[in-house]
């Protein structure tokens, strides 16, 4: 299989939001995804990240909300379906989509793939399906960057009674060969889902099972200011501390925390 990290667009937040002993230093928070090719299924992503869509959807209140505690940075050329060429590659190549989670800076370029099929565990598409208002941003779900219809090829995630993946549980194997898993990630966000990619590199991509690779390495938290945001602060707190046996069990899989700002200088810039 191919994989390729893509940094899609940046917010901003001081240090000690991802990790709690971090400093006031401003962070760029990278929103990565990958970019997959799948030898029986073709070209797919995990995750979509940001496009220009977030900035029109966080325009007027309540939703400027969400762009006034993460100041964003973004780029059309950032946009996945702007770097697609660089792979030869255009939007209706697109087949498949892994969302892990509901939120905006996960979801924002959706509309940009209307052929694509989408898939999201069925806890997530429940929490989508029943907030509005404040109580969607609160939980950093903006419903208009949910294209119309989007649901009709949406494939829920129901369970996960596949072979386990150390620490991380039962998988789910999303096209039964075993080349990509799915597994929960709870805490960060209600259903959210990370992907183990069985690559001659293995890959786990972690979502915001952690903001930064130190806090697997260190099982060092968040702020709890961000508790505001999340949805189980003990859940959270469970699943860092599984990716961090993880990592100790297989030094050999990257795992890659989608902000990260050394996954980001490493796999991505270097690229």
């Amino acid at each position: 299989m191919q994989v390729f990290l893509l940094d899609t667009g940046i917010c901003r937040v001081p240090e000690y939001h991802m990790l709690r002993d971090g400093s006031s230093q401003i962070i760029d928070c990278h929103a990565v995804v990958a970019l997959i090719e799948h030898p029986q299924r073709g070209w797919g992503l995990f995750d979509v990240g940001y496009s220009q869509a977030m900035l029109s959807a966080t325009e007027h209140l309540p939703w400027s909300l969400y762009r006034r505690a993460t100041p964003l940075r973004l780029s059309p050329a950032l946009e996945v379906i702007n770097q697609l060429p660089n792979y030869g590659l255009s939007a209706a190549d697109i087949g498949w989509i892994v969302l892990s989670h509901a939120h905006a800076d996960h979801v924002a370029a959706l509309a940009d793939f209307p052929q694509a099929d989408l898939y999201l565990s069925a806890t997530a598409f429940e929490l989508v399906s029943q907030v509005q208002g404040i109580n969607a941003l609160r939980r950093g779900i903006i419903p208009s960057l949910f294209p119309q219809a989007w649901h009709q090829r949406l494939h829920l995630i129901h369970t996960f009674n596949d072979q386990p993946l150390f620490a991380l549980g039962n998988s789910h194997d999303l096209f039964g060969d075993g080349l990509l898993r799915l597994v929960e990630l709870p805490g960060h966000a209600r259903g959210q889902i990370g992907m183990y990619v069985a690559n001659q590199r293995p890959i786990l991509l972690a979502a915001d099972g952690a903001w930064h690779s130190r806090a697997i390495r260190e099982q060092v938290l968040p702020h709890p200011i961000t508790y505001l945001m999340i949805d189980d602060a003990k859940a959270m707190a469970t699943t860092l501390a599984r990716l961090s046996a993880f990592a100790q069990a297989y030094p050999e899989v990257l795992i890659v925390p989608c902000h990260c700002p050394e996954i980001y200088a490493s796999e991505v810039a270097k690229a």
